[in-house]
């Protein structure tokens, strides 16, 4: 029995001892084949680095780079400034700050960061120190919290300075005695601010952006490809050595603009329309100074300015109950009828400062001469319709020149119908009535013109004296330039040219001839016609001290909705004075146009004269258009 006791021993021995065989072999062969295997995976990446760095095969090569990280940062472009023609900002772009807190650095070190932090943010930027511990405390793990926007350049490096200044330490042991009151975690983003630093100064002209840099109003709006730049960007990557390398391109600025405005000039005539809507005021009011030799437009203003740092804020019109009950669409509505530009958007009756162009087609035509003499009786009967004159009970004998002096309906009425419908179709397309002068400029609309079909005799006889035609205030101004000027028609213009960082210029706006309207012969004689209007007829308000000024009035019936049926107002106008100085050889064209001024009587006061009188003594001396000195 104990000898199968031992036999048993034995196998039972044998087994673990071949068992303890069995098993160093494994464990050394896994050894071995994980050698290998690290061997194998050692040499395979060997070769592929040979292969990248070498050169040998452009496969290895872009395997190998495609799986590599590559870090792109973007370099923003700045938008161009707007300029006036002095060189004053209109509207410029400047570089501002969001300070960011990054809360899982600050909290890195057991918060061995966050009080010193939070004092210096609190100090320098005004942010309340519970406010700062919230954010950090909430977001543990963010590397982005904005704690304060538009910090200024000077803010942002004074609080740079002043944290380097209290970080830096001069020995190890103070590094290891103060380490946790160190200031870290925070980051300066910068951005570019659109600014506009004249704040409502011709607000109508400049426009603004919206969604960074998008623009659809004013000159921002329609040169707005032009102002935006080209980002650039800033990225890192291995190169065939595999070393990592930097490549910046380059962002490329906008262009800068300056414009034909002259912003002294303009915040004058802004200052006398505020002054007027103060003491009497009206619907509407918009003043145009031009040069009439080139097309630049030096003052373009109306009565709804507003602050371009603040595009949407209606209180200057609307008291704030008004405010709290309109809806986003209402809202939206009447900040559209402040943005808008009157002196290009809206259309009116021009009424007789529409005569000059009557005269001086018929003259063109000859179917009159400068010398002919009218009978005005005080109407004329035009088919079964008998149309009045300024004067009811007529001006008897007149002239054609104290035709315009005296304004006389009458005399328009019989020249016109000289000229006939063709002919005076024919002229108010080449003054540009009834279709958009090109200005650089959005939302210009056409006015209203009838075209022969459309001119019967009652037609025909009123638009004469500009009853039934629309224009807008910049194709009255643009018109009645080519008339003073000898007959050259200009595309108006309000920019000059496009200016890069450098200062090179990049694109001019010349002088645009479109057409020639008149001759000089013709010209001479509305010049001088005009003047005696200033001097003698009906326009004497606008009469200035030391200028030879020339200029016709203009009042224009609206229209009132009665009942569904469109009837001439009898109590509202549209009154306007249109002239130029000095008379005989024209340096500036000022328009003026109130649209129904609140008072009882709106014809009697001749407050448009008055208003052009104004900006004649007080703003043409600033466009270097002096008074001529006063023979003693």
């Amino acid at each position: 029995m104990s000898g199968r006791v031992n036999n048993t021993d034995r196998r039972r021995r044998a087994g673990r001892k071949n068992t303890r065989k069995k098993r160093g072999m494994t464990i050394k062969k896994k050894i071995l084949m994980t050698a290998g295997i690290f061997a194998l995976a050692f040499v395979g990446i060997s070769i592929a680095v040979i292969n990248v760095a070498h050169g040998k095969g452009d496969g290895y090569k872009k395997k190998y780079l495609s799986q590599q990280t590559y870090s792109s940062n973007p370099i923003i472009a700045k938008r161009g400034d707007i300029l006036d023609r002095r060189g004053v900002a209109l509207a410029k772009s400047v570089l501002v700050y969001n300070f960011v807190l990054e809360p899982k650095i600050i909290l890195a070190k057991e918060e061995d960061y966050k009080e010193p932090t939070i004092k210096f943010a609190s100090e320098y930027f005004g942010i309340s120190a519970d406010e700062l511990k919230q954010i950090i405390e909430k977001n543990p793990d963010s590397m982005y919290q904005v704690v304060k926007k538009e910090i200024s350049f000077d803010e942002k490096e004074k609080f740079v300075a002043a944290v380097n200044e209290f970080n830096k330490r001069d020995t190890k042991k103070e590094k290891e005695d103060t380490a946790k009151d160190m200031v870290m975690g925070y980051n300066f983003e910068g951005y570019y601010k659109r600014t506009y630093p004249l704040k409502t100064v011709a607000s109508d002209v400049v426009g603004f952006t919206y969604s960074g840099d998008t623009a659809e109003w004013g000159i921002e709006g329609y040169y707005n490809s032009k102002l935006n730049g080209k980002n650039g960007v800033r990225y890192g990557y291995f190169n065939s050595n595999l070393e990592l390398e930097e490549t910046e391109i380059e962002a490329k600025n906008g262009l800068n603009i300056v414009t034909t405005i002259d912003s002294d000039a303009q915040k004058l005539t802004e200052d006398i329309i505020a002054n007027y809507q103060k003491t009497e005021g009206a619907q509407n009011v918009g003043i145009i100074v031009m040069n009439p030799n080139n097309g630049e437009i030096y003052v373009m203003a109306s009565n709804k300015g507003y602050d371009l740092n603040n595009p949407r804020d209606l209180s200057p019109y609307f008291k704030q109950s008004e405010i709290d009950a309109m809806n986003e669409d209402r809202k939206l509505e009447e900040l559209s009828r402040i943005w808008k530009n009157y002196c290009t958007s809206d259309i009116f009756e021009p009424g007789s400062t529409f005569k000059p162009f009557t005269v001086a087609a018929c003259l063109e035509k000859n179917v009159i001469k400068q010398n002919d003499t009218f009978y005005c009786d005080g109407f004329e009967d035009v088919m079964d319709r008998r149309i009045r004159c300024v004067k009811r009970d007529g001006h008897g004998m007149i002239s054609l020149s104290k035709s315009l002096e005296q304004s006389c309906n009458d005399v328009m009425m019989q020249i016109v119908r000289k000229l006939g419908k063709k002919d005076f179709a024919r002229y108010q397309n080449l003054f540009g009535i009834g279709s958009r002068t090109g200005i650089d400029y959005p939302g210009e609309t056409t006015g209203l013109a009838y075209n022969e079909e459309q001119l019967n005799p009652v037609e025909l006889a009123t638009s004469s004296f500009g009853q039934g035609v629309s224009v807008t205030m910049i194709q009255m101004a643009a018109g009645f330039s080519s008339i003073v000027n000898g007959g050259t028609y200009y595309k108006p213009h309000l920019v000059k040219e496009l200016v890069n960082d450098a200062g090179v210029v990049v694109e001019k706006n010349e002088p645009v001839v479109m057409k020639k309207t008149v001759t000089k012969d013709t010209a001479e004689f509305i010049q001088k016609a005009l003047y005696e209007t200033v001097e003698n007829g009906t326009g004497w308000r606008a009469k200035t001290a030391g200028y030879k000024l020339a200029g016709k009035t203009g009042t224009a019936q609206k229209l009132d909705n009665v009942n569904g049926k469109m009837v001439r107002s009898e109590t509202n106008y549209v009154l306007s004075f249109i002239g130029c100085a000095p008379y005989d050889n024209p340096q500036a064209v000022v328009y003026v146009v109130v649209d129904q001024p609140h008072i009882a009587d709106q014809t009697a006061t001749g407050i448009a004269s008055a208003l052009a009188h104004e900006v004649v003594e007080k703003v043409f001396k600033v466009l270097g258009v002096y008074p001529e000195k006063v023979k003693e």
